[in-house]
Order: C-alpha cells, then structure tokens, then sequence
C-alpha cells in the first residue's frame, strides 16, 4: 500500500452564508486566480471511545470525493502547520488501515476506533497562480454539514468556511491572502478544525490544557511540577521523566517503521526515564514508580536485542573491512553479515510483536500517570542539589564494589561480566548527573556536578569499547562452532576473534586512568 506524506499549512475563517467570495487574482505576486473547481467531499472521522486522537490534535478521516480521496492522518508537525499523511482509498467498512494506525497506536493503545463524525463540505475551490505558472496556494469556499455520531452526542451543525494552504507558497503570501480574506468580512475562525466544530468540546478537557504534544494525554503533570517549588528534587525530576517520555513516544511510529536509529533513540529514552526512577528512589512512592521501572527494563532489553544485532551487524562489517586486503574473503563477510540480518529480523519481529501488546499499552498508560503529584514523596520538596549529590555518591558506592570484584577476579571470563557491570552502573550515574541544570542548582554545584557527569561518560565509553570487543569476539567464536554450515573459514574467523579481543585489552587498559578521575570527581561532591 502507498503512503505518501506532507506538510500542510493552512489558515481557516469563518464567513457569513450571503458574503461575496472575493478576488484574489490581484494578489501581490499572484497571476492568475483559477476556478472555482466544484466538489463534494465526504468525510468519516474515526477515534477512540476516549476521543484519544482528538484530545492530540490528531484527525484520521475516510474521505471520497476530490482530487485526494483516501485515508488522511493528519499529525501536529510545529507551531501553525500539520503532517498529513495519505493512505489509498479502500472500504470504508474495512476500517483504517494498519499502516496508518502504527503512526498513531501510542494513542490509541489497542482501543477499538470507530466512527465519531460525518462531515459533508461542498467545496469550490480556487488556485492562485504564480507568474512563473506554479500553483502557489489554494483557497476554498466550504459551505460545510457536520453531523456528530458519538452515542450520545448526536447532532447536526451548518457553517461556511474558508480556508487558504499553501502549495508552494510562502508565508508572506499565506498573510496577504488572510488579509484578503478578512477585508472581504471573513473572520479567524475560533475552531482548529471542521471535526472539532462538528463534536463541540471536549467535556472532560481542562480549559487550558495545551494538546499538541506527547503529554496531551496526561494534564495531571502539570499538577506534579505546580506542587514543586523551583531547585526542588521534585521539580527536577518531573521534568526530567517529561522530556524523556516525550522522546520515547515520539519514537513508537519510527520503531514500528523500522526508520533509521529509531530504536536506539527509544531505547534511550526508555534507560533514561528507568535511571531518574532508580537514581532518585528516594523522592518517590516506590509501590507507584517500581512496577513502572520494570516495565521500563522488560521493553528496553526487548529493543535492546534488536538493537544489539543490528550494532553487530554494523561491527562485524566495519572490523572485516579494516582487515588487510585478501585476509578475509568476500565469502566469509558476507555470510556472517546475513546472519547477523537474520538475527535483527528475528528481533526486529519480537519489538513489533511487544508494541503491539497489552503489556506495552498497559505501560504507556502507567507513563503518563508516573508524572501524578502522588508518585512522589514528601521528600521531592528537598532541595535538588542535595538529593543528586546523595543519589551520584550511591551509584558511585555500587559501581566501586563492581570495580573491586573485577580487581580480583582470577581469569578474565570472570572480570569480563562485572567491568560489563562497571559500565552500566557509569551510564546510570552519568544520567543521573544530567539531569542538574541552572534551573535546579547553584552554580558551584552544578560545576562538581558536571564533572561527574563528564567522568562517568568516559568510564562508560571506555568499558563500551571493551565489552564491544568481548561480545564480537564471543560472537565470533559461536560461529567458529558453526563455521562449515555457514560456509565460513574457522581461520579467518580466529583472525577476527583475536582481533577484537585486542580492541578489549586495549580499553581496559584505559580504564584505570578513567576511573581515578570518578572517583575524585564524586569525591568533590
């Protein structure tokens, strides 16, 4: 199925039924004013029992009639434009189809969709022309029948409207034809849309709710930051755990897509939101925020396997190439560059299979509820500077006792895992640092807290490049194991798996360094 997309810019007025439809022929840097074409449009509105799409400025319609009849999802884009998205015509009775309800299934969260509104609009429709003959915009006549068919709001509503959107235009001309426009009597129109004039208000909707971004579905948070005072432990967290599941809903639709880097970013998202929940335990009612935690762990290690194989892939491609010329053969890379394929697609099919689940739409629904006032504890009031320094100073006591044990274990199978260890806990602890701003901190702290960060990150990306070796080189030598049913020679293989574990003696040689440097930046705490 094709499905194209574009960015809409569009302007709606209000005009009286017996008002003059003006000229806009003389335009500045207008040529031509083409039309009127005439048309009926008919148009389906489907959402949830919840109004779930509506409530995010979102439109998903079943339209006939007109040059672009199909299925139309229209998404908040930025300030004044939307994304619409097309989809062919097929059944209305078939339903939306599946590719468009993956752009929006973050909403949606498995809810049956169904009809909410029928519009029926008897268009004419004019084009203005540029004078080098490139359509610059169009500017609709609407005399517009919206009737509502949720149970229990049935009615029926008449209006006329106008509407200018851009085509190739800018938006100096989108502003001369609104001046037009209202010269001629129009009006601003109050109503974001036909849909929202057609089913009036949404009831349960507090007034001033703002509904264009990922937390429409969840007011509640503006009561958790309203319930912390600025530089509180509380504050800082809100807006932390906000900003990163803003980021994690941003990227459902490009995961289920399979765009580029969209799972890693979502994994990102997902390792942030669960440090803030663990870094800062104390501040939280824990009976609320650990089931969230580990729901957060159980889907992170669900993208982290798709992740992983296709990292790997990307590895295994980049270490064979920087091979001396004919030491690995184009047989061998491509075979272990298959497999690797092989394992992403399998794991690819396990991260749609999860976002298509109860447990993951059970999920986003405890996210939005994570931002409550009552997912805190009294403690969050706490000044912000004072519960980092005490959350940095315990990860960095459990990352210490990872180090200790790596020192004196006997073989390198045994250190291997707890430096893995050692990594983790860093990453935990720089994300945990990050969170410090000016908006939370005094300046003299937020440098020490700042150089912790900066410390952990090194550690990290130091003990990265040794468990990146660690795991290709056992990768490798899994498929020595198998080396004759993937066609592979065992010797260029070993040559491989003993190139990467010198990658991992390297950077384990570089840890010490980076450690010491840690421990005296949390040390000045």
């Amino acid at each position: 199925m094709t499905v194209t997309e574009s960015i809409e810019r569009e302007l709606k007025f209000e005009a009286g039924i017996d008002i003059t439809f003006p000229r806009l022929d003389t335009v500045k840097r207008v040529a031509e004013a083409r039309g009127p074409d005439r048309a009926q449009l008919s148009a389906t509105y489907f959402d949830t029992p919840t109004l779930a799409l509506s409530r995010a400025r979102i439109t998903l319609r079943h339209r006939t009639g007109g040059s672009d009849a199909g299925w139309h999802l229209k998404l908040p884009a930025s300030e004044g434009a939307r994304r619409e998205i097309h989809s062919p015509l097929t059944d209305l009775a078939s339903g939306p189809p599946s590719d468009l309800i993956d752009h929006i299934q973050v909403h949606v969260r498995g809810q049956e969709l169904f009809p909410i509104a029928v519009i029926v609009n008897q268009r004419s429709t004019t084009t203005l022309i540029g004078k080098d003959g490139t359509a610059l915009a169009e500017v609709t006549d609407d005399h517009v029948t919206g009737l509502s068919v949720r149970p229990g709001h049935r009615h029926e509503t008449h209006w006329r409207e106008w509407e200018a959107e851009l085509i190739t235009g800018d938006e100096k001309l989108l502003a001369a034809i609104r001046e037009r426009l209202l010269a001629a009597g129009a009006h601003d129109s109050p109503s974001p849309s036909k849909l929202a004039r057609t089913i009036g208000p949404l009831e349960d909707t507090p007034a001033g709710t703002e509904t264009e971004d990922a937390d429409a579905a969840a007011p509640e948070h503006a009561v958790a930051e309203a319930r912390f005072p600025r530089g509180s432990a509380g504050a800082l967290a809100v807006n932390a755990l906000r900003t990163h599941r803003a980021a994690f809903l941003v990227h459902d639709p490009l995961v289920r897509a399979n765009a580029p880097d969209a799972i890693h970013q979502m994994r990102v998202a997902a390792r942030r939101m669960r440090s803030v929940l663990r870094a800062y335990r104390a501040i939280l009612d824990r009976d609320r925020t650990d089931p969230v935690e580990a729901e957060l762990k159980w889907l992170a290690k669900v993208l982290g396997e798709a992740r992983d194989a296709e990292v790997m892939q990307l590895r295994l491609a980049s270490v064979i190439d920087d091979q001396p010329a004919g030491t690995i053969t184009a047989t061998t890379r491509e075979s272990l560059l298959r497999a690797q394929q092989e394992a992403f697609d399998d794991a690819f099919a396990a991260v749609v299979e999860a976002l298509r689940s109860d447990r993951y739409f059970a999920l986003l629904s405890s996210l939005d509820s994570m931002l409550s006032a009552e997912s805190f504890s009294s403690k969050a009031e706490a000044g912000a500077d004072e519960i980092i320094a005490a959350a940095l100073q315990r990860l960095f006591r459990r990352a210490r006792g990872q180090v200790r044990e790596a020192a004196a274990a006997a073989t390198q199978d045994e250190r291997d895992p707890l430096l893995h260890t050692v990594r983790k806990r860093s990453k935990r602890l720089r994300y945990a640092a990050e969170l410090a701003s000016k908006k939370h901190v005094g300046r003299k702290p937020l440098k020490r807290i700042k150089r912790v960060r900066d410390a952990a990150e090194d550690v990290q990306e130091i003990l990265g490049e040794h468990q990146d070796g660690v795991i290709t080189r056992a990768l490798l030598d899994d498929y020595s194991g198998r080396a004759a049913a993937l066609g592979v020679s065992p010797t260029e293989l070993a040559r491989l798996a003993g190139y990467e574990q010198a990658l991992a003696d390297i950077a384990e040689a570089r840890f010490e360094k980076a450690w010491k440097k840690l421990r005296k930046a949390v040390r000045k705490l």
